[in-house]
């Protein structure tokens, strides 16, 4: 063997020194800190406490049966779609509350048809408890009686130019 440079034998001997060092921390025994029995034991306690919590909140009928819990999941409306990214989320909540806006304009109305007569050439139509004439306007705004059979009437948002089909209330 060689004689080593004075350089290799500082680095050989650091490296023992490493060595003795690493040994002494990794293989001595570990000091308990005091009071970790009584952490142990706490925590156990209050794990108990959240399982049987957990436990008593859970209805005993649903878990019996895990079908109905299952369709009632099902059945619910998602809060987020996990196929959309979130720039497609942003629009799809966009448009959503653009639609609820939309529905929210519209008001619903509903129309009865529940009388027909005829008087020589004249036909008249009862809508809604009252009494109206082809091409008369309804007292709700904006709605004409386009036509009257003795099965339907048809009913005209001016407004937008939609018909509707009201058909005979017995």
């Amino acid at each position: 063997m060689a004689k080593l440079a004075k350089r290799e034998k500082i680095i050989l001997g650091v490296m023992a020194i490493a060595i003795i060092i690493a040994a002494f921390v990794y293989l001595s025994p570990k000091k308990k800190s005091p009071g970790t029995t009584e952490n142990i034991a706490q925590k156990t306690a209050e794990l108990n406490t959240f399982v049987s919590s957990v436990a008593g909140s859970l209805k005993t009928d649903t878990m019996k049966n895990p079908g109905t819990l299952i369709l009632a999941r099902a059945e619910k409306e998602w809060a987020r779609d996990p196929f959309l990214s979130s720039r497609d989320l942003m629009k799809w909540n966009e448009a959503k509350a653009r639609k609820a806006k939309e529905d929210a304009a519209v008001v619903k109305i509903e129309f009865v048809y529940s009388g027909y007569f005829e008087v020589g050439s004249k036909k008249m139509a009862i809508v809604n408890g009252m009494e109206y004439k082809e091409g008369e306007a309804l007292d709700v705004k904006g709605y004409m009686l386009r036509s009257i059979s003795p099965v339907k009437v048809v009913i005209e948002n001016r407004g937008i130019g939609a018909t509707i089909s009201v058909p005979m209330v017995e």
